[in-house]
Order: C-alpha cells, then sequence, then structure tokens
C-alpha cells in the first residue's frame, strides 16, 4: 500500500552509507493526540543527567551522519580531494567564555585560508566539537574536510592562541576511524575523565550544541517511506551483498524497528536507490492519499541507474494498474492538486 499521509520505511543515505529502518507501524505525518502534552521548545527541556545523556547519543549520531557525507569527497579551492586531517586547538590563556572562544576560531580559520589562497574568507570546511575541561578552559576538537597540507609550525603560527595538535589519520579508510576521533570528545565525561554534565550545567549550556559546522556542508539524504512487506524484502534482497549489520528494538510508541546499514561504494547502485525513491515519491504525490494495490516488479523494471526518466512517464505507464480502494478527496484538495 502506499499512503502519503504516513510511512514505514526511512531510507538514509550518508555518503557510502545506507540505513533502511523499518517500522511494524505506520508512523503518521504532523499527526497530532488530543490534549497531548506540548513537547519542550528547541534549547529548552529539563536540565536533568538524563535529558543530558540522550543528547549527546543524538549529537553523536548526527556527527557521523556529517562525516559520512562529507569524507572524501570535498574538493579544496584547486578541485583536489584531500585528506581528512583532524586538530586541536587550545587556549594559552584560561578563556572560558565560548562566545569569545568561537569568534577567535572564526577569525583563525579567515587567517588560514588567507595564507593557504590569498582569500579573505574562509573557504575550509570542518566539523568542529568544543571541549570543556573543569577549571572552564576551552578546547576546539576539528575534523577539516579539505584542509591541504600545512606545517604544524606554521598552523600553530597563524592560530596564535596557544598550543595546537595534529592527529595522523593518514592510513585511515574507514569512516568510523575518521568519526571515532571527533564522536569520543561527545561523551559524559571530557578527555581528562572529568563530569560533562557538572560542567554544562556550571556554564548553563546543557541546551546548546555539542558540536558546529561550517556552511556549506553535504546533509544525509532521509527520505520516509509507505511501502508493503513484499516491496520492503525486495529492497532487502537487493541490497544484502552491501550489508553491514542489522539491528532491531521496540518502541511504544511505533512498535517493533528494524535497521539494517550497507556500506555501498559504487555511485550506480547509490543512483538505482535514489530512482527508486523518486519513484515511490512521485506516485505518493500523484495517489495523494488514496490507497492502490502496486506490484514491486512494476516499479523495479523502470529502475536503471543510467537510465533517464520522467516520474510522469512511469506514473502513465503505471497507472491502468493501480486497484483503487477508497477516494478520500475532497473537492477543494482536487483543485488544490490539478485532480479536476
Amino acid at each position: 500500500m502506499l499512503n502519503q499521509m504516513s510511512y514505514n520505511l526511512e531510507i538514509k543515505i550518508a555518503g557510502k552509507h545506507v540505513t533502511l529502518k523499518r517500522l511494524s507501524k505506520d508512523k503518521y505525518f504532523n499527526y497530532q493526540v488530543k490534549n497531548a502534552p506540548s513537547p519542550a521548545s528547541k534549547g529548552q527541556s529539563d536540565n536533568t543527567k538524563e535529558n543530558f545523556l540522550k543528547s549527546i547519543i543524538r549529537a553523536r549520531k548526527r556527527v557521523f551522519d556529517i562525516i559520512a557525507s562529507n569524507v572524501n569527497v570535498i574538493p579544496d579551492l584547486h578541485g583536489d580531494i584531500q585528506r581528512p586531517k583532524f586538530w586541536t586547538l587550545t587556549f594559552a590563556e584560561n578563556i572560558t567564555d565560548i562566545e569569545q572562544a568561537n569568534e577567535e576560531f572564526t577569525k583563525f580559520n579567515k587567517r588560514l585560508s588567507w595564507s593557504l589562497y590569498g582569500i579573505r574568507k574562509n573557504v575550509l570546511k570542518y566539523i568542529c566539537i568544543p571541549e570543556f575541561q573543569k577549571r572552564g578552559a576551552v578546547h576546539f576538537h576539528i575534523l577539516y574536510f579539505n584542509l591541504p597540507f600545512i606545517d604544524q609550525k606554521k598552523f600553530q603560527k597563524i592560530w596564535g592562541q596557544g598550543f595546537t595538535f595534529v592527529k595522523s589519520v593518514s592510513k585511515k579508510e574507514d569512516i568510523m576511524d575518521f568519526a571515532s576521533y571527533v564522536a569520543k570528545y561527545i561523551n559524559k565525561e571530557n578527555s581528562k575523565g572529568e563530569d560533562n554534565y557538572g560542567i554544562y550545567l556550571e556554564k548553563d549550556m546543557l541546551n546548546k550544541k555539542r558540536y558546529f559546522c561550517s556552511r556549506g556542508l553535504n546533509k544525509p539524504e532521509i527520505y520516509k517511506l509507505d511501502v508493503d512487506k513484499e516491496m520492503y524484502e525486495s529492497i532487502v534482497a537487493i541490497l544484502q551483498d552491501f550489508h553491514t549489520f542489522n539491528a532491531e528494538y521496540q518502541n511504544d510508541f511505533i512498535g517493533n524497528v528494524d535497521i539494517n546499514a550497507y556500506e555501498i561504494e559504487d555511485f550506480r547502485v547509490k543512483k538505482s536507490i535514489i530512482n527508486f525513491v523518486n519513484t515511490i515519491f512521485g506516485l505518493m504525490r500523484g495517489i495523494y492519499n488514496n490507497q492502490v494495490k502496486i506490484r514491486f516488479k512494476d516499479v523495479c523494471k523502470y529502475l536503471f541507474p543510467d537510465t533517464f526518466y520522467a516520474i510522469e512517464e512511469v506514473k502513465n505507464k503505471l497507472w491502468k494498474k493501480f486497484e483503487f480502494i477508497e477516494s478520500p478527496m475532497t473537492i477543494k484538495e482536487k483543485k488544490m492538486f490539478g485532480v479536476v
């Protein structure tokens, strides 16, 4: 069944990593429960340790997705792909104000861009995790995605605020290796084993982001679809050669959750997945909230990675195969979607 108003499959593509998240219960878009308690606004959650630990888990997942989407794909200003470089910046003075520290970091990236390219603006792409010591001092841990080679002494001179350290990742090929360098600084303890919850609570930063990024980074592509069991099992079968792990858990709201992860190097395979998603999206938009029966093989025959096709063309070819079960669209909705 296809239904634009709900979904039971989430497909996430972050670089070569593809994740399928299958829900046993449909989850509805913009669904609200009458008299339900209002969720806290962004940055207004209760300052409990439980919420702090949950935010760490969310942040680590997002950091991994950002790294997976940008490692070895962003060129430098000359068009060359550079290997990621992991740097730590410290302040000689005991700077505890994060806003002041961020301002110095912004200025530094502009000076670094000028030194490398003679450009008066930042052209470097990075993800940065601030770390706080119990005494209040700020450190920055940065993974640069397109920074060319630069001598450490020169780098530290341009920084000009304290010591700098670089960790070699030149022999690491797996994205997990790059992610581990960064994500370990988003933890319940800092690198000295001090409790981060107490530090963030004292600095009134429990509702602040654990990381920040430069502009223009690639983001993971997330698609939410409504598919039947046969279609989902067919997708899993097609991708079985790229499978890396499977996990299952249960949630009171969405039932059983089945997660399958894949590593796909071949661009054509990922293009085929995107073609499949776009086809389903096009059909969902065209059908709106009508439930229809559709066979997986009828969609698959049009999903060749090197073939350009239009959604309308696919929809027209498949239209006669649809068996409509109900048509809940109002006259106003039909006019809105151009049905009448």
